[in-house]
């Protein structure tokens, strides 16, 4: 589980250098990210971008009859909102808070312009985007091809790595929607889940009883996704990228 494992608490921020940071920081604006918040939907424009600190952003893709499913997960390793300061006319996701936390948030003016001087901020950035398109793959491959319980388990191992509670507040329609399943079908599988003494869920709060258990439950989509943060993050960030 990471416990503050970043200097300043994101680890995209981690790897850059301590100078380019000190420009940056005087940039960013601490704010409460609280659960069930939109920060941009899908074709809207955003004037800002996140570097979570603590907390869980999920990217949604949906239908035009609207029905939702998580495209990815974003926590304290990551960013979101770079869509912004491309030249796409739109968001290609909408980003809403799934667990409470904090970001560090920057203007999309000020960001851009802090990457027309910092080239090696821009590459990071770059290379971010790559990880968090790997990650995509994989939820869409996982999505389609994994049973449900495994999904879950899944899900609830990469959230257990970005927060610092082995206790999270989800409602099986939170977890329906995340997994694009019926909420009747999340309910077999959390309650298959919880015989097996894997996990307790009361009342929309989940809680991980042993780390062990939900890791023999898991597909191997966990730690592919784990591997592709591992590789990009600082070491002892907690994803081992071997």
């Amino acid at each position: 589980m990471l416990v503050n494992p970043f200097p300043n608490e994101n680890g995209v921020l981690a790897a850059l250098s301590p100078a380019v940071y000190d420009r940056l920081k005087q940039r960013l604006n601490r704010v409460r990210l609280e659960a069930g918040t939109t920060l941009y939907d899908i074709g809207s424009t955003s004037d800002h971008a996140w570097f979570i600190t603590s907390g869980i952003v999920s990217l949604f893709t949906t239908t035009e009859a609207g029905e939702f499913i998580e495209a990815a997960a974003v926590g304290r390793e990551g960013v979101v909102g770079l869509s912004g300061i491309t030249k796409r006319n739109g968001m290609s996701f909408c980003a809403q808070v799934q667990i409470s936390g904090s970001a560090l948030q920057i203007s999309t003016k000020e960001l851009q312009n802090m990457l027309g001087r910092e080239r090696v901020f821009y590459e990071l950035l770059i290379e971010y985007t790559h990880i968090l398109s790997e990650q995509i793959a994989l939820t869409v491959t996982c999505n389609w091809f994994h049973p449900i319980e495994q999904l879950l388990a899944c899900w609830l191992l990469a959230a257990h790595d970005r927060v610092s509670s082995d206790s999270m507040v989800l409602t099986h329609d939170d977890m329906g929607q995340m997994l694009g399943v019926s909420r009747s079908s999340v309910s077999l599988a959390a309650g298959a889940l919880q015989k097996r003494g894997l996990i307790h869920y009361l009342r929309g709060r989940i809680r991980i009883l042993n780390r062990e258990g939900p890791e023999s439950a898991v597909c191997e989509c966990y730690q592919a996704i784990s591997r592709a943060i591992g590789y990009f993050l600082p070491p002892g960030a907690g994803y081992a990228p071997d």
